[in-house]
């Protein structure tokens, strides 16, 4: 890093002033001319008087001069003391006596990653905070503040040495997330209150915020009215006591691109192998200046498979398709990729795809029969497993098995429960469903005839205080009155969006003969399908703990609705259950910032487990029993990329999640200082800098302060006037006892 001296200066508020110092002239004139007033004569009487006067001359000359620098300085330090003098040094403002403290808020948005020269933003930010410390007088302290989702407190307790303080600067590295501003605010409230109360000498307070000013983490539009309204308050609050410093490193016009998404096909969102899988994309750009013949990559374990261009619109968006056919089962990961802008960040996204040989299926019959769909699952299996797919092809494989036998199997083997007409559940059931969910299982209900409510509501519908709720709805009771007409509540849940714009299907003219009531908890977060003209849900779904849950009011064969004969049945049981599994890929694909976690079978609960980030580092997790599992949690997924979660040995298993960026933060329009003076900090004092420009050769703006020399000057006036006094006084009396 190029260090920069220490500048100082020297300047006055008040320049009008300074003329005024002519005046210290006066004195020296009125003495010269008290000099030429008279006419020197010599006579003989005259001679005893010279010789007197000879041996006291010196004495008389020196009270002189001093009476006359006194009464000048008197002017002199009048004139300076209304010109308010002051010091300076680059971007700090130098007050004698008075010790600082300095905190440094650095904007850790990854919008700070972008690079208009050989440097980003935050490297920009970086250096100038070191310089910051570099140049303050000595016994001033510092703390840092990292601006970002959630705020960090890099150094919370005030740090008096430099060589304490800038290994912590250099050490900071830029983490994939927007900011909070608000957040970040509150902690640096925290650190003032803690400083204050450890630190009394530091009697100033300056906050430095070194950022780009983005509109997405300035402005506070996504935020509700209680939180502008604290922000505000503790805005004013730290002014009270704080100098706030904005030093702005953004520019207008910077230009971006970003994809914003990518996602498998909605038509099989689960991938199973030797089949083609399809990879969606969207990117955005940001700017005024439309990219042509962009080159968009994908890449699928780190090998580019395919390339495709695109032609964006200024401001625009697009959306690109991209196939490809898994041959092995395992975990996999996808990159979409673009090149060629200043931003890194957000150039990429990646998908964790676990693909299976194909998706294992077990449908628990309630009510089996001997005869071609009599039991409760015939027409399940006839939908899963179409007699028209070649055994094969089909990426479903499902099994059925009487509601005996539940507890006899693992059902970790499969990837989603179809309990049909099951009439009730015992404890060791309910269990054995809570645990299955918790290791990212998913279930599908269907009632039926056989089904206990009351059973239902205290095993599975959190009636239990021991045990969680497996069920997304309470159990009401039965409804007997024929519906002849379905609310797809406009096609926004997936399991029915398929039938928008295909209302000819038949989906609405469905009659539903019986029907529980479906009670949703309050607070619950869990969904409504499909429901009933007359407002009953139908078809409820909700995740809960690592699985997802579906539940149907109705039966799955024919006894209360003729749905399983139409042809609306066949999609809309391969939608919930694309709905349930996909449970398990939304759980591999998060946000940055977002927890990683999962279970362990009983062989593998005490192995190693290390994570390998995406920045090279690897970190151990040691799991923790929870619920009578053993379950592992990792939260720091600052970095967007793959983290891929080793188990072992002796037994070895590797699986991938993949975290992205919230891409808000791609839009890097800055918002103006009127703007943050009128919306973000209105009545609120602070001092904008801009300090991009010309960096290397003025690191620093500078930030003046009046210091504290006018009201010395003024004490310095007042002590020669006094000194004057007594000088006069004093000279006078040896005058008098001379000529005695």
């Amino acid at each position: 890093m190029t260090h920069v001296p220490t500048l100082f200066a020297f300047g006055f508020t008040s320049w009008g002033m300074l003329p005024w110092l002519a005046a210290a002239a006066v004195p020296i004139l009125i003495h010269l001319w008290s000099r030429r007033r008279y006419r020197e004569m010599y006579w003989a009487a005259m001679e005893y008087l010279l010789a007197a006067i000879r041996r006291s001359r010196r004495r008389l000359q020196i009270e002189q001069l001093l009476l006359l620098i006194v009464r000048t300085m008197v002017i002199v330090l009048m004139v300076l003391a209304v010109a308010e003098p002051y010091f300076e040094r680059a971007g700090f403002a130098f007050t004698p006596g008075e010790r600082t403290h300095r905190v440094l808020v650095i904007d850790g948005s990854f919008s700070m990653g972008y690079r208009p020269t050989d440097k980003s933003r935050f490297d920009r930010a970086k250096e100038l905070a070191a310089r910051i410390v570099e140049e303050s007088p000595q016994g001033d302290a510092f703390t840092l503040v990292v601006m970002s989702d959630p705020p960090r407190v890099v150094v919370g307790n005030p740090v008096f040495a430099a060589r304490d303080f800038l290994p912590e600067v250099e050490g900071l590295a830029l983490r994939h997330t927007s900011a909070d501003l608000p957040a970040t605010l509150a902690r640096v409230e925290q650190v003032l209150v803690g400083a204050r109360r450890e630190h009394p000498r530091l009697i100033r307070e300056e906050i430095y915020f070194l950022t780009d000013l983005g509109r997405v983490g300035w402005l506070l539009d996504r935020a509700d009215e209680a939180v502008r309204a604290e922000f505000l308050e503790r805005s004013k609050r730290l002014a009270q006591s704080a100098r706030l410093v904005v030093i702005d490193l953004g520019q207008e016009g910077a230009e971006n691109l970003a994809v914003t998404s990518t996602s498998l096909s909605a038509d099989e969102p689960f991938p199973t192998i030797a089949r083609n899988v399809s990879i969606e994309a969207e990117l955005a750009h940001f700017g005024r200046q439309a990219p042509s013949r962009q080159l968009v990559q994908l890449l699928v374990d780190g090998r580019r498979v395919e390339q495709q261009t695109v032609d964006l619109a200024a401001g625009g968006e697009a959306s690109l398709g991209f196939s490809y056919r898994f041959e092995a089962p395992g975990d996999h990961t996808v990159e979409v990729r673009v090149e060629g802008d200043s931003l890194d960040v957000d150039n990429h996204r990646w998908l964790a795809v676990p693909v299976k040989q194909f998706v294992r299926v077990l449908c628990v019959d309630g009510r089996p029969s001997g005869e071609p769909f009599r039991g409760a699952t015939d027409y399940l299996m006839a939908a899963l497993q179409p007699e028209d797919d070649r055994l094969a092809a089909s990426p479903v494989r499902a099994e059925v098995v009487p509601e005996s036998r539940l507890l006899e199997l693992d059902l970790e083997r499969y990837d989603c429960v179809f309990l049909c007409n099951v009439a009730q559940f015992t404890a060791s059931e309910a269990r054995a469903l809570d645990a299955y969910l918790r290791n990212a299982g998913s279930l599908v209900f269907f009632l039926g005839d056989q089904v206990m409510p009351d059973r239902y509501n205290r095993e599975l519908g959190g009636g239990r205080r021991d045990r969680g709720r497996v069920l997304p709805a309470r159990l009401g009771k039965l409804v007997d009155k024929p519906e002849y007409r379905l609310d797809p509540r406009g096609y926004r849940h997936p399991i029915v969006r398929s039938f928008r714009d295909h209302e000819e299907a038949g989906l609405l003219t469905t009659p539903v003969e019986k029907h529980y009531q479906l009670i949703l908890p309050e607070g619950s977060k869990a969904k409504i399908a499909l429901a009933l003209e007359g407002g009953d849900p139908l078809v409820v779904e909700e995740p809960i703990h690592r699985g997802r849950v579906v539940l149907f009011a109705t039966s799955a064969d024919d006894s209360w609705t003729p749905m399983p004969k139409l042809l609306s049945y066949l999609p809309i049981v391969r939608e919930s259950l694309w709905q349930a599994v996909g449970q398990q890929l939304a759980q591999r694909n998060v946000e940055v910032g977002q927890a990683i976690g999962g279970t362990l079978a009983a062989e593998a609960a005490e192995l190693p487990l290390s994570i390998a980030r995406p920045d090279g580092r690897r970190e151990d997790v040691r799991p923790r029993s929870e619920e009578g599992a053993s379950a592992w949690r990792y939260s720091s997924t600052d970095t967007s990329g793959i983290y891929a979660v080793e188990i072992g040995p002796p037994i070895s298993r590797s699986d991938a999640y993949a975290a992205n960026v919230d891409t808000v933060e791609s839009d890097l329009a800055r918002i103006s200082p009127e703007e943050l003076h009128e919306q973000v900090w209105p009545e609120v004092p602070f001092v904008h800098q801009t300090t991009w420009q010309d960096l290397d050769d003025e690191p620093v703006g500078r930030i003046r302060r009046p210091s504290g020399l006018p009201k010395t000057l003024l004490y310095a006036v007042l002590s020669l006037l006094f000194v004057e006094t007594f000088l006069a006084w004093r000279f006078g009396y040896h005058g008098i006892r001379d000529k005695r």
